[in-house]
C-alpha cells in the first residue's frame, strides 16, 4: 500500500509499505484523507515527538492522526461495526491507504460518519472535537471579551465552536502571524484581528477592550478586559515573538481563564505573577472527550459549521513531502489535506 513515511526532519516521502494485519479485535479502515495536524509540524520541522505521532510499519514511521475512511476488514470480536461503514477514528499513522485500529470500539475510538459529510470535511473530525473541548473549558460568557491565538485549525475551530454555542460575545478577536489566516478568521465572523508581527497584541488589546483595574494591586495598574484567552499555539522556538502563554498571563483580565492547548517545542522560563496577582485560572486543554467527536459530527452533518472554509489545499499522497512543505508556510496555508 502508499503511505507518506517520516524519515527525519523535512522529508517525508510517499512509499509502499505493507498493509497491515489485524486482530479479532480489532478493524482495518481504507483511508481516503488525512490532516496534517500543526503538532505534525512539529516532528516535521524538528524531528519531536514523532514516536507518538507515527505508527511504526516496515517501512518506517507513517504520520497522521485526522483521518476517515471506509472500514475494509472486521476482526470477528469487533461489535457494531461492520464492512462498508464510513467512519473517523482515534488512531496514528493514518496518512496511508490502510490503517489498523487495534482494539476497535465504537463511540470510544471509532466513529461513523454520516452520509452528508465528505471525505476532506470528515478529516477535519478531530480537531474540531479538540476546539469544542477547549472552547467549553474557557466558558466564555455573554457579554464577554475572548482572543484567540493562532488562527489555524485548532484556532479557528474555536471561532467555529463559539457560534454554535450561540454566544453574544462583546469580543472575538484572533491572533496571528498570517495575513491569510487572519482573512479566514474575519470570514468566520470575529470582530477583531491583530497581526503579532506587525504589532503588539497587549496594545492592540488595550485599544479593542479597554482597560480595567487590577484591583488587588495598590495604584493605577490596569489590564485590558480580555476575559478569555485561547492559546492555540503553544511555543514555536523559531517565533522572535514572546511565547504566547506568557503574553496571555499578561493580557488576561483579573480573575481571567487561560486555556492552553496548543504544543510547546521547549521548555520555558515565565514570568508567573501576572498569574498570581490577578487570580488568573490557567486550564489545560489536550484532545477531546466522546461526546466532543459526536457533536463535532452533528454540527458538519448539519451544516452548522463550515469546515472546507479552512481546508487550503489538499495533495495526493504521492506529493506528501509537498504537502507538508506548504503546511509549513502559514502566509500561504491555511489547513492541508492530503488524499488517498
Amino acid at each position: 500500500m502508499k503511505a507518506a513515511i517520516f524519515h527525519e526532519p523535512m522529508k517525508v516521502t510517499m512509499e509502499e509499505v505493507p498493509v497491515p494485519k489485524i486482530g479479532d479485535a480489532d478493524i482495518l479502515v481504507r483511508v481516503h484523507a488525512c490532516g496534517i495536524c500543526g503538532s505534525d509540524l512539529h516532528m516535521y520541522r524538528l524531528g519531536v515527538f514523532s514516536e507518538v505521532l507515527c505508527r511504526q510499519s516496515e517501512g518506517g514511521l507513517i504520520p497522521g492522526h485526522e483521518f476517515a475512511g471506509v472500514v475494509a476488514e472486521v476482526g470477528k470480536d469487533v461489535e457494531g461495526i461492520s464492512v462498508g461503514d464510513r467512519v473517523m477514528a482515534i488512531t496514528f499513522g493514518g496518512m496511508a491507504e490502510y490503517v489498523p485500529i487495534t482494539p476497535a470500539l465504537l463511540g470510544f475510538n471509532v466513529y461513523k460518519v454520516p452520509q452528508e459529510v465528505g471525505w476532506v470535511e470528515a478529516a477535519t473530525t478531530e480537531p474540531l472535537a479538540n476546539s469544542l473541548h477547549a472552547t467549553q473549558l474557557g466558558s466564555p460568557a455573554d457579554g464577554q471579551n475572548a482572543m484567540i491565538f493562532g488562527a489555524g485549525i485548532i484556532g479557528l475551530g474555536v471561532v467555529q465552536s463559539i457560534k454554535v454555542m450561540g454566544l453574544d460575545l462583546n469580543k472575538v478577536i484572533m491572533v496571528d502571524v498570517s495575513d491569510k489566516r487572519l482573512a479566514v478568521a474575519k470570514d468566520l465572523g470575529v470582530t477583531d484581528v491583530i497581526n503579532a508581527s506587525k504589532e503588539d497584541a497587549y496594545q492592540r488589546a488595550l485599544e479593542l477592550t479597554g482597560e480595567v483595574p487590577v484591583t488587588i494591586i495598590q495604584g493605577a495598574v490596569t489590564t485590558p478586559a480580555v476575559d478569555v484567552i485561547y492559546d492555540c499555539v503553544g511555543y514555536i522556538q523559531e517565533r522572535p515573538e514572546a511565547a504566547v502563554i506568557q503574553q496571555a498571563l499578561m493580557i488576561a483580565r483579573e480573575y481571567g481563564k487561560v486555556v492552553v492547548h496548543g504544543v510547546f517545542e521547549a521548555p520555558l522560563t515565565l514570568e508567573l505573577m501576572p498569574m498570581v496577582l490577578k487570580h488568573l485560572q490557567v486550564l489545560g486543554s489536550y484532545g477531546f472527550v466522546p461526546d466532543d467527536v459526536v457533536k463535532a459530527l452533528e454540527l458538519m452533518r448539519d451544516k452548522k459549521v463550515d469546515r472546507m472554509k479552512l481546508v487550503s489545499h489538499e495533495y495526493p499522497i504521492e506529493e506528501a513531502g509537498q504537502a507538508f512543505d506548504i503546511m509549513c508556510q502559514v502566509d500561504n496555508s491555511v489547513k492541508v489535506v492530503v488524499k488517498l
